[in-house]
Parts: structure tokens; sequence; C-alpha cells
């Protein structure tokens, strides 16, 4: 594999209230505090996006290795959950992380799908980097037609 550097540039804008603009190179978000925490809500939970670049890079992740091995794909669907605990005067920390990849796939085609699925589970760059700080649980639904 050839060895590289990608850097990523990303700035949160105050929105003046409770929350923010994330600002990428060709993209924008908001962000904001949960109504529950004294937010507006009017965004997205940071808690949320983390939990979903996991998700996100699990997907990106499973499809590159689904072109590697040819698998012919009816559906995948990765759900991240993810537990934020309140340790009282410590503030929260991320409890627990469970991953779910439903994969669909035709008749026969399970052991490929199962290889996808521990592929990207091992090179997920995301999961792997927080590996050993949080505990990680991966779950596999397949499917076959």
């Amino acid at each position: 594999m050839v060895e590289s550097t990608e850097v990523y540039d990303v700035k949160v804008s105050w929105d003046g209230e409770s929350g923010g603009d994330v600002i990428f190179e060709d993209h924008s978000l908001k962000i904001d505090t949960p109504i529950k925490y004294g937010g507006l809500g009017n965004g997205l939970c940071p808690d949320e996006l983390f939990f979903a670049s996991i998700a996100g890079c699990l997907t990106t992740t499973f499809l590159f290795f689904k072109r590697k091995l040819r698998l012919k794909l009816n559906g995948l669907e990765i759900s991240v959950q993810g537990e934020v605990d309140s340790h009282g005067s410590k503030g929260y920390f991320i409890g627990g992380i469970r991953a779910t990849i439903r994969i669909e796939v035709n008749a026969g085609d399970e052991e490929r799908a199962q290889r996808c699925s521990d592929l990207a589970k091992e090179y997920c760059h995301i999961t792997r980097s927080i590996e050993g700080s949080l505990p990680l649980e991966f779950l596999n639904e397949i499917i076959s037609n």
C-alpha cells in the first residue's frame, strides 16, 4: 500500500448561540448543543458526528473491499450505537460503541460478504485509532437471497 498523509482542515464558526457552522473544504454543516443540555438543538450534536464518522469509515472501507473482491451487493447498512455516560464531576465520556454491519447478497456470496466485513473492521482507520481507548463491539448480519 502506498504511504501518504492526508490533511483535513475543518473549522467551526460560532453561530452566536449554542452551536456553530462546521466548514470543510467543499461542504458545511450545522452543529448545536442538544436542547436537554441547554442548547437550541438546531444542528447535529458532535457526539452524533463522531458516531457517524465511525459508520461512514466502516462503510467506505467495506465498499473499497467490495470492489476488490468483486462482491455483488444487494444492500448494505451500517448502524452505530454509542453510549455517552456522565461521570459526575468528571463530566461525560463515551462508554462504548456497537457497530452492526448488515449485508444483503445473493446466495453463494456469504463468504465474500463476511470477508469484506472482516476487512472493513480490520482496516477502518477510525476504529483502529480508538481501539483500546473505548469498548468496541462489532456485529454482522448477512442476509442472502
